[in-house]
């Protein structure tokens, strides 16, 4: 019979390395701040789902990334994004809004006019989008099926316009 000895403590030591220390209670302080992301399955008021629910859709990041350069109406969103279709736009749009992220705002005179923009709680996405974009970069250059390694992201440019997809 073989016996086997069990190191624990270095095993654990090699696994940890990369880790940060975390609570008594397991809990990784930077990644779970307070208590409302200490949950054990997804739940709709965990913080984290609550971003992920305000990006998610397609089409709904690039939405998003057109409107933080200020409101626009709906022919300009139409011309920036040509692919989309006016069903699907109308849709994001509307999603948004009812996320409280967009609001939508007659303007008078005739014919009527309509602009969307982004509430204080959508232009607050915009780190989100950003580090999304940056963390897309570091994936696909990590990806041995990648067809060309992607340039590293330059020194930021103050705007969203371009990298998020």
């Amino acid at each position: 019979m073989i016996a086997f000895e069990v190191h624990d403590h270095s095993q654990a030591d090699a696994a940890m390395g990369h880790q940060r220390e975390s609570h008594a209670d397991g809990w990784d302080p930077e990644l779970v701040p307070d208590a409302g992301g200490r949950t054990r399955r997804p739940e709709p008021d965990c913080p984290v789902e609550l971003a992920l629910a305000a990006v998610s859709g397609r089409w709904t990041t690039l939405v998003l990334r057109e409107l933080m350069g200020g409101p626009l109406s709906f022919g300009a969103l139409s011309a920036r994004l040509p692919e989309i279709s006016p069903k699907i736009l109308t849709e994001r749009l509307r999603t948004l809004e009812g996320r409280g992220l967009s609001v939508r705002e007659r303007l008078p005179g005739f014919p009527v006019r309509t602009r969307y923009g982004l509430t204080a709680a959508g232009t607050a996405l915009r780190p989100l989008l950003v580090e999304l974009y940056r963390t897309g970069l570091e994936l696909a250059q990590a990806d041995p099926h990648t067809p060309e390694a992607r340039p590293a992201p330059g020194p930021a440019s103050g705007s969203v316009r371009g990298p998020v997809t």
